[in-house]
């Protein structure tokens, strides 16, 4: 039978719709739009910003330029070093300073401390004064290095002068201060401060923006707002920071965030190194450009439509048979391999139904056998389980064997045997995963007295045990392993009495630290370092992936996993050397309990 193809119909469908080329051509014009209107945007912004720059270094000039004057009246720095009683000479000093205050009406006041005799003046509109005073009321170096620097905007103040009725307090200002020196000698002979009025920089700043649709800024190398459109934020810290990132090491340029376009510029000026800001919110920089893309959205909702009905159209008369055949394959998952497929259609469908029922005939045959061979595993399984020895009745011989020792008057054999017995008891407790730290130190204390008769005066154990600790609630026989490791990789006869170090204790976090430490043979270094290594990745890697050359790896692999599977991967195993000789095992984990 002729198959009559899914894939012709769709394509068939989908060539009878432009959704496609509608959607490339709504993206293209809505991103070609966007560019071109920020580009210009930029471009127009950024000549802007730099006539507003020239204006802004050019006034900040002038005031730099009026503070040089002093250096201009050939008697002022003489005048410096003459006694303040003289007053000649503080009729010039004032006249200087008044004819600096006459260079620009932004002036509000100035101040200057004279190093050399002590004596502060302050210049205003009204009338002038002066008190002696061991330092400035300000530092240059408080707001920049070398011989100007300018104070952020704040309100005046009087420059610790008594307040007087005439004095116009709280007005907002921004300082500049210059340092006197009798060049070339570079000592500061005179502190010069000059307050500036705003309404020349507020002025300039108004320009560069329009209010109501923009932002602008204009803040200093600290983030500190000198102007905004907002006066509120005046003397606040630009809150941007990603913005001012971006600024950061740079001259000048653009930052198009989220929600804004931002354009600055730095100023040239050395003493002031302040960034003008201006910010363009989205809505009013891609408006003509989203009402272009409003209309095309609107053919582009149309077309849309169109698909959609055509999806459901599909959905209904084409993809029903691919859901009858999901629904079947549902039942499968189920464990329901005997489903009945009742799909005729002629097309790639059809054709995948029926192999998917010859598919699940194959896999109920596989199942069967499968079945029939793994109940075949389990009696031969069973079989082998039966002919082992059972454990109880060698702990019960062990006692047989020990009573009879007891009889014989060999009460050493009779405690090693019910050492050994305890031991198997302990091991044999299998619904027990978690103990106390008491039945693991008394398990390992048995374990201990049976090497001891080994070995006898050539082993030496060392307890020191937190009685605390002892209440806590471990994992099974995380210590046993750690001391067989001396015996089978660290003992060394040739160095004297072998000596076990065992200690617990609880730590200021609350955490169980348990130490066992030998004086036997040292790791080889690199073998160490190995041995962490593979220490590192013992939650990934199970006792089957060690092989025989990994020494210490397997037993302490296994008691690492064992821990952090109890305490969410938290615990922490430290194998170290320890000198002379002799390797140190510290275990520290939470502990239920402590």
């Amino acid at each position: 039978m002729k198959t009559r193809s899914i894939r012709t119909r769709l394509i068939q469908f989908m060539l009878a719709v432009t959704t496609i080329p509608l959607l490339l051509s709504l993206m293209i014009t809505l991103m070609h739009t966007r560019e071109s209107v920020k580009e210009q945007t930029v471009n127009e912004n950024m000549r802007l910003i730099y006539q507003g720059k020239t204006n802004l270094a050019n006034y900040l000039n002038s005031i730099n330029r009026a503070s040089l004057s002093v250096y201009s009246d050939p008697h002022f720095l003489r005048n410096l070093a003459l006694s303040p009683d003289n007053y000649r000479i503080v009729a010039e000093i004032y006249t200087t300073l008044q004819s600096i205050m006459i260079t620009n009406p932004d002036i509000f006041q100035i101040y200057m401390h004279n190093n050399l005799t002590g004596q502060s003046t302050q210049v205003t509109s009204n009338v002038p004064r002066r008190e002696f005073r061991k330092e400035p009321y300000r530092t240059i170096e408080q707001f920049g290095k070398g011989v100007t620097a300018i104070e952020p905007v704040h309100p005046s103040h009087s420059y610790g002068f008594p307040p007087r009725p005439a004095d116009m307090a709280g007005q907002k200002v921004i300082t500049f201060y210059r340092s006197i020196t009798n060049v070339p000698s570079t000592e500061q002979q005179a502190l010069l401060a000059i307050d500036v009025k705003l309404d020349s920089i507020t002025a300039i700043c108004e320009q560069l923006f329009a209010e109501g649709e923009e932002q602008f800024y204009l803040i200093d190398d600290h983030g500190l707002i000198l102007y905004s459109g907002n006066p509120d934020e005046i003397g606040t810290k630009l809150d941007d920071p990603a913005l001012v990132n971006e600024m950061a090491n740079k001259e000048g340029g653009y930052y198009d965030g989220s929600k804004t376009m931002s354009i600055y510029e730095k100023l040239d000026v050395s003493f002031a190194p302040w960034t003008l800001v201006k910010q363009i919110p989205h809505q009013f920089l891609y408006k003509h450009s989203t009402e272009l893309t409003s209309i095309n959205a609107i053919i582009a909702v149309l077309a849309l439509l169109t698909v959609i009905f055509g999806t459901l159209w599909i959905s209904f008369r084409i993809t029903k048979p691919i859901k009858q055949l999901s629904s079947y394959m549902n039942q499968v998952q189920t464990g329901q391999l005997d489903v009945e497929v009742d799909i005729k259609s002629p097309d790639e469908i059809g054709a995948l139904a029926r192999r998917f029922r010859q598919m699940m005939d194959t896999i109920n045959n596989l199942i069967l056998r499968e079945y029939r061979l793994e109940l075949a595993n389990k009696t031969n399984q069973l079989k082998a389980l039966q002919a082992q020895i059972d454990p109880h009745f060698l702990y019960n011989s062990l006692q047989s064997i020990g009573t009879l020792a007891l009889q014989n008057q060999v009460p050493r054999i009779y405690s090693l045997l019910s050492s050994l017995a305890d031991i198997m008891r302990y091991n044999m407790r299998n619904s027990e995963a978690m103990v106390t730290l008491r039945d693991e130190m008394n398990h390992l204390k048995l374990y201990l007295e049976l090497q001891q008769e080994r070995f006898g005066d050539q082993l030496a154990v060392e307890w020191d045990i937190d009685q605390e600790s002892l209440e806590a609630s471990v994992p099974k026989m995380i210590l046993q392993p750690i001391a067989e490791n001396y015996f089978k990789h660290g003992k060394d006869n040739r160095s004297g009495v072998g000596r076990l170090s065992i200690s617990s204790s609880i730590s200021d976090e609350r955490r169980l630290v348990i130490r066992i430490a030998n004086n036997g043979a040292s790791i080889d270094p690199e073998e160490l370092v190995k041995l962490r290594e593979l220490l590192k990745q013992s939650s990934l890697r199970s006792e089957t992936e060690f092989g025989p050359e990994d020494g210490y790896s397997i037993g302490l692999n296994n008691v690492l996993m064992r821990l952090n599977l109890y305490s969410d991967n938290t615990a922490r195993l430290i194998i170290e050397n320890v000198e002379p000789h002799g390797v140190s095992v510290t275990l520290e984990f939470y502990a239920r309990g402590v």
